[in-house]
């Protein structure tokens, strides 16, 4: 029997658990979401033991302790050989830094909902921001933080992993020293909506959206539109789809929609 399942029904403590328990070699590949982006990498095992991970350009075993903070997507085993040892923390230890992390992930993310959010430096910290030190890490975020770069992009280049890229931001955040860039709806926001509707419908699906913006109020060139009234554009979009795919399917792409544009305006 295969050994696949969602990670919102059997979490990566449960998978590494159960593959320490059956003692197997493989990988595990893991599709999921991560601030609205689709994401995936391996856990790789051998009896039963994590010996390594990949996910993007992180460190393997950073790559494994990000798996945790994955809560949306799939999974599946592989029975097969797998590269050389690159992680030598036992599977106890990762579980346990693992855990932790989604404690302050939940944390975070209240702060830092998504990776697309763009940073500025504050012109003018407040008197107490000059007692702060920063250490090594958190300066070389800093240095990167422009008006320009993402937290993605700024976790790229840094080879820190999205959680402690992300947690240096809230710190930053939260000390004065940079702010959120203003959204800008036409680069971040309307272009992943319209491309999940396309790919649920195709090229049609441009003129529904685009009235569905209008009946809303949103005019996607100008850049400005309320959550209310995104959302009100959702449920229009969602109406006009159901005579074409039934209601049970415009939902899901709704639903989908409406997932997207939740972290991607909860940067604002």
């Amino acid at each position: 029997m295969a050994l696949e399942g969602y990670l919102h029904e059997f979490s990566v403590p449960d998978l590494i658990q159960l593959v320490d328990l059956s003692k197997k070699t493989g990988m595990t590949h893991i599709q999921a979401q991560q601030g609205g982006e689709p994401v995936e990498g391996y856990l790789y095992f051998r009896d039963g033991r994590i010996t390594g991970a990949s996910l993007d350009d992180m460190e393997p075993l950073e790559a494994a302790l990000t798996f945790f903070i994955l809560h949306e997507g799939q999974f599946r085993f592989y029975d097969q050989a797998v590269p050389a040892a690159t992680i030598s923390v036992s599977n106890e230890m990762i579980i346990m830094e693992g855990i932790g992390r989604q404690d302050r992930w939940a944390e975070i993310e209240k702060v830092v909902p998504n990776t697309s959010i763009v940073l500025r430096l504050v012109q003018n910290p407040d008197s107490g921001s000059r007692d702060i030190n920063l250490a090594a890490d958190e300066w070389r975020v800093l240095t990167m933080i422009n008006g320009k770069n993402t937290v993605a992009s700024i976790s790229e280049r840094t080879g820190l992993g999205w959680f402690r890229t992300s947690e240096i931001v809230a710190q930053l955040l939260d000390n004065g020293l940079v702010e959120k860039k203003a959204l800008n709806l036409a680069e971040s926001l309307f272009p992943q909506l319209e491309e999940l509707a396309r790919g649920a419908l195709g090229n049609s699906s441009q003129v529904l959206l685009s009235e569905a913006y209008r009946r809303a109020g949103v005019d996607p060139a100008a850049n400005t539109a309320t959550n209310e009234q995104i959302m009100a554009a959702i449920a229009s979009f969602e109406e006009a789809v159901r005579l074409l795919m039934g209601r049970s399917n415009a939902t899901q792409l709704a639903d989908k929609m409406r997932d997207r544009a939740h972290r991607i305006l909860g940067g604002r």
